[in-house]
C-alpha cells in the first residue's frame, strides 16, 4: 500500500472540495483531494442540469482567491428578485440600490467544476486521486492518517467534504440532527420567449416553493432554469410526461413573467433533506459544506453557506500560518467550530420554518402573511437588511 504525507487531506471533490484546495493552496499548503467516484470531467456520461446560485458575498471571497475573473464568464447575473405568495396581492421586488452591486449569480455546475479543476491543474502544490475509497483513520502524536483501498494518507488536518452522506462522519459517528421532506424538487432548463431581465422569481406554492432563476442565453435563446419544491409522487409522475404537457404545466404556474416556454432542454429529480452536526470538528478532522450541514432549497442559499465555511476556514488557516503554527490543533479545530456553528445553524432554522409557514394554509397564517409581504414592501430600510442578508454582506 501507497504512504503519502501532506499538510491538508480534503475528502471528497465536489465544488466545495475544490474551492476549498484551491483557496488553502494560495497559503503554500500541501494538499490532497481524496474522491471515491471516477473523475466526472472525464466522463461523457456526466449529467448535471442543475445550476448554482453564488451571493455577492460569495462572489466577493472568490475574487479575494482569484476564481471569480473565470468564473464569472459563465455565470448569469441577478439584479432583482420577485417573491410572489400564492395571493397575488402579495408580492416583495428585492433590487440593489447600487447599480455596480447585484444580487447574485447563476452558473452551472458543470461549468463551475470544470473551472475550479482547471485552476488547480496549474497548482504544484496540490494532488488530486479518484476511485479512493475511504476505510478508516489512525492517528500520531501530531498527524491523522487516513487508510483508503489502495493507500495511506497523513496529514495534520482532514477537511471533510464528501457531502451529506459523509463516509468521514459516519466512520467518526459525529452526532447529526436530520430532517427528512415529503417533497422533493425538480430542476427544468428551458427556453423561453422572452427576456428574463436579470429578475429571479420565487413562488410560494401550497404545494411548495417554485424558483425561477436566469440563466446565459445560448444561441440567442433566452434560457432560465426552474426548481420547484412538490409531493414526491407527483414530480415522478410529471418526470414521465411528455414535455408538452409538462410545458403546460409549467406554463400555468410560473404565468407570463418570461414568456411562453419555446423548448424544455433537461429535467432532474432529486430528493430534499435537510440536516446539521452537532459540531463541526472532530480531532484533527473539520466539516465543511454538505458534510457540516444541509438546508431546504427555498432561500437558494446552501452552497454559499458553504463557501461561508471556507472563507472562515481559509481566514483561520491564513492566521494560523502567519504565527507560524501547524493546522489540526484542537484550539484550531474548536476555533472552527465557534466561527462557523451558529452562522450555519441559523440558515438551517430560517429555511426550515420558512418553508413551514408558507406551506401551511389557514385564517390566520394566511393574514400574517400578507401582513409580513406589504410590510417589507413598504419597509425601505428592513428590505434592504433582508437583501444584506440574502447577499452576505
Amino acid at each position: 500500500m501507497k504512504e503519502f504525507d501532506c499538510d491538508v487531506l480534503i475528502v471528497g471533490s465536489g465544488p466545495i472540495g475544490l474551492v476549498c484546495a484551491y483557496a488553502l493552496s494560495l497559503l503554500g499548503y500541501k494538499i490532497i483531494i481524496t474522491e471515491q467516484k471516477k473523475n466526472i470531467t472525464k466522463n461523457k456520461f456526466f449529467f448535471d442540469t442543475r445550476t448554482t446560485a453564488i451571493s455577492q458575498g460569495s462572489k466577493i471571497f472568490l475574487e479575494e482567491i482569484g476564481l471569480w475573473r473565470h468564473i464569472c464568464k459563465f455565470s448569469e447575473k441577478i439584479k432583482n428578485i420577485k417573491v410572489m405568495d400564492r395571493n397575488e396581492t402579495n408580492k416583495i421586488n428585492f433590487f440593489h440600490n447600487l447599480k455596480k452591486n447585484d444580487l447574485g449569480y447563476v452558473v452551472k455546475n458543470t461549468k463551475l467544476i470544470n473551472i475550479i479543476k482547471t485552476a488547480l491543474q496549474k497548482k504544484t502544490n496540490v494532488i488530486s486521486y479518484y476511485e479512493t475509497k475511504f476505510f478508516f483513520i489512525e492517528y500520531k502524536t501530531d498527524k491523522i492518517i487516513a487508510v483508503f483501498n489502495d493507500k495511506k494518507i497523513s496529514a495534520r488536518l482532514l477537511v471533510a467534504a464528501d457531502g451529506k452522506n459523509s463516509s468521514v462522519r459516519q466512520l467518526l459517528n459525529t452526532p447529526i440532527f436530520k430532517k427528512q421532506y415529503k417533497e422533493n424538487a425538480i430542476v427544468v432548463n428551458f427556453f423561453h420567449t422572452l427576456k428574463h431581465n436579470n429578475t429571479a422569481y420565487e413562488f410560494f406554492y401550497k404545494s411548495g416553493p417554485l424558483a425561477i432563476l436566469p440563466m446565459q442565453s445560448e444561441n440567442l435563446n433566452h434560457q432560465s432554469s426552474i426548481i420547484w419544491s412538490n409531493n414526491k409522487n407527483y414530480l415522478s409522475s410529471l418526470m414521465l410526461v411528455d414535455k408538452e404537457l409538462l410545458t403546460n404545466i409549467l406554463e400555468e404556474k410560473i404565468g407570463n413573467v418570461i414568456g411562453n416556454i419555446k423548448q424544455i432542454n433537461s429535467k432532474q429529480i432529486f430528493p430534499l433533506s435537510s440536516h446539521i452536526n452537532q459540531r463541526f470538528y472532530e480531532k484533527r478532522v473539520i466539516y465543511i459544506g454538505d458534510s457540516a450541514h444541509s438546508i431546504h432549497p427555498i432561500a437558494g442559499q446552501g452552497w454559499n453557506i458553504g463557501l461561508r465555511d471556507i472563507k472562515g476556514f481559509y481566514e483561520l488557516a491564513k492566521k494560523t500560518n502567519e504565527l507560524g503554527l501547524y493546522l489540526g490543533t484542537q484550539q484550531f479545530c474548536l476555533n472552527y467550530n465557534q466561527n462557523r456553528f451558529y452562522d450555519a445553524y441559523q440558515f438551517y432554522q430560517v429555511t426550515d420554518k420558512l418553508n413551514l409557514i408558507f406551506k401551511k394554509d389557514s385564517l390566520i397564517l394566511n393574514y400574517f402573511r400578507s401582513f409580513g409581504f406589504n410590510l417589507i414592501e413598504k419597509n425601505i430600510n428592513l428590505k434592504k437588511r433582508i437583501t444584506n442578508f440574502a447577499m452576505g454582506i
